[in-house]
C-alpha cells in the first residue's frame, strides 16, 4: 500500500469491498503511535502489596487495580495474544482507556495522530476478523506481535469525519452501558427481594399465619424423564418441546409430535456440571432422563412457588463425591423447604415473577441496542453510509 496505491490483492487481504470518497487504506503503523514503551508488567503477587484505584488493563479487560500508575492519557489497545481473536464477532477484541493508569505486557498501546483518532482504532477493530494475519501459538491461539500489527491494514476517513462516526457510536454505548446497568440493578433487586421473600424475613402484612417445614417427598409426586435420542427427535419432529441438562437456558433440545407430561411442573437437572438447576414448566412438553420432575399433590402447593423456592436450596444437596455431579430423585425428596400458605405463596410467586418480567424486558432491549449498534458499524465503518460533518466537528 505503498503512497496508498491500492490493489486488489490489498482490498482481499484486508477484508474491504471499496475504498469511499475521501478515505485511504493504510498501514496502523503509519496511521498510528505504538507505544508499547509504556507498558509494564506487574506479577499478580506484587500486584497484591500495592492495591489501589488505578486500573491495571490486560489484553481485553482491567484486570486489577493498583496504587501507582506509568501513563495518563487515551488511548486504544489491543490484544498480542489470546482467544479473543477467535471470538471476535462476540468478544470485544479492542479496548479505549482514557486517564490513569498501567497497562500490561499483553496489550499493545495505540495513540492519536494528526491522520487518525485512537478512538477510531478502537471501533474498527472491536469485532474485526484479523485471523488472516496472526500467527499460531498451538491450536485456538493466536498472537499479534508489534511488527503484524504495524502492518495491519484499516480504512481510514478524514479526522473530522472519525470523530463524527464516534460521537454517533458513542450515543449507543451509552444506551447500552446504561440498559446493563438497569439488568444489574433488577437482578440485584429480585436477588434481594428471594432473600427476603423465601425466608419469611419480610412479609405481605396481610399475612400473619405460621410457616411450616416440609419434605418434597412429602407434597410432590416424583418422577423422571426417558432416555430421548436425536434420531426420535429428527424423525419424530413437532411442537412439543424437548427439555435437557445441555439446554439450560430455557431452550429445548429439540421438539416431537408426541408429549409425555402436562400441566405446571418443577424440573430439575439429576446430574452434570448443571446438577439441581431448577425451571418451573408449563403445558405439554418432553424430559430427557437427565431431568427430573416434580408434581405437587397437594393444592396448598404452588408450582412457581416451589420452583423459586428449590432453586435457592438445590444446589445444597448436590453430591460432588463422583466426577460427575448428582442429584438423584432419592435425593431431591430428602430436600425441605419453608411453606407458608398458597395464597402467600401466590403472592411471593407473582411477585418475584414480575421481577423477572422486567429483567427479560431489558435484556431483550439489550440484545436489539447490539444488534443495531453492529448493523450500524458494518455501515459506518465501511463508508457505505457517510456522514454529515459539522463544523463542530471538524474543530474538535
Amino acid at each position: 500500500m505503498k503512497d496508498n496505491l491500492v490493489s486488489k490483492l490489498d482490498l482481499i487481504q484486508a477484508r474491504v469491498e471499496f475504498i469511499p470518497d475521501d478515505w485511504k487504506l493504510l498501514q496502523v503503523g503509519k496511521s498510528l503511535t505504538i507505544k508499547n514503551n509504556f507498558r509494564k508488567p506487574i506479577s499478580q503477587e506484587i500486584r497484591s502489596t500495592i492495591q489501589g484505584e488505578y486500573p491495571y488493563y490486560g489484553p481485553t479487560k482491567i484486570q486489577d487495580y493498583i496504587s501507582e500508575y506509568e501513563q495518563d492519557g487515551t488511548y486504544a489497545l489491543i490484544g498480542e495474544d489470546g482467544d479473543h481473536f477467535l471470538k471476535y464477532s462476540t468478544m470485544a477484541q479492542t479496548q479505549y482507556i482514557s486517564g490513569k493508569c498501567t497497562v500490561n505486557n499483553h496489550a499493545h498501546i495505540l495513540e492519536s495522530t494528526k491522520i487518525c483518532d485512537s478512538k477510531w482504532f478502537y471501533n474498527y477493530f472491536n469485532n474485526r476478523d484479523i485471523t488472516n494475519f496472526l500467527s499460531r501459538q498451538g491450536a485456538g491461539r493466536f498472537k499479534l506481535n508489534k511488527a503484524t500489527l504495524e502492518k495491519l491494514p484499516m480504512l481510514v476517513p478524514p479526522l473530522p469525519e472519525q470523530r463524527k462516526i464516534a460521537q454517533i457510536l458513542s450515543i449507543w454505548d451509552k444506551a447500552i452501558n446504561t440498559t446493563e446497568s438497569l439488568i444489574a440493578n433488577s437482578q440485584q433487586q429480585k436477588k434481594f427481594l428471594i432473600q427476603q421473600l423465601l425466608t419469611g424475613k419480610k412479609r405481605f402484612t396481610e399475612f400473619k399465619d405460621e410457616w411450616k417445614k416440609v419434605l418434597v417427598s412429602d407434597v410432590c409426586e416424583i418422577g423422571r424423564g426417558r432416555v430421548i435420542s436425536k434420531q426420535e427427535i429428527e424423525s419424530n419432529a413437532g411442537i412439543y418441546p424437548v427439555y435437557s441438562s445441555q439446554t439450560l437456558n430455557n431452550g429445548v433440545m429439540g421438539s416431537i409430535n408426541t408429549y409425555d407430561f402436562e400441566g405446571d411442573y418443577v424440573t430439575w437437572t439429576t446430574d452434570g456440571v448443571n446438577a439441581g438447576t431448577v425451571f418451573y414448566r408449563k403445558g405439554k412438553f418432553n424430559c430427557t432422563n437427565v431431568c427430573g420432575t416434580l408434581k405437587p399433590i397437594t393444592k396448598f402447593l404452588d408450582t412457581k412457588y416451589l420452583a423459586l423456592a428449590l432453586s435457592q436450596i438445590s444446589y445444597k444437596y448436590v453430591s460432588h463425591t463422583l466426577a460427575n455431579p448428582k442429584l438423584m430423585n432419592g435425593v431431591m425428596g430428602t430436600v425441605s423447604f419453608m411453606l407458608p400458605s398458597i395464597i402467600e405463596q401466590q403472592k411471593i410467586a407473582s411477585v418475584l415473577t414480575a421481577a423477572d418480567q422486567e429483567t427479560d424486558t431489558l435484556q431483550q432491549k439489550l440484545a436489539y441496542l447490539k444488534q443495531e449498534k453492529k448493523a450500524l458499524m458494518q455501515q459506518l465503518l465501511t463508508g457505505k453510509r457517510r456522514v454529515k460533518v459539522d463544523n463542530e466537528t471538524e474543530a474538535a
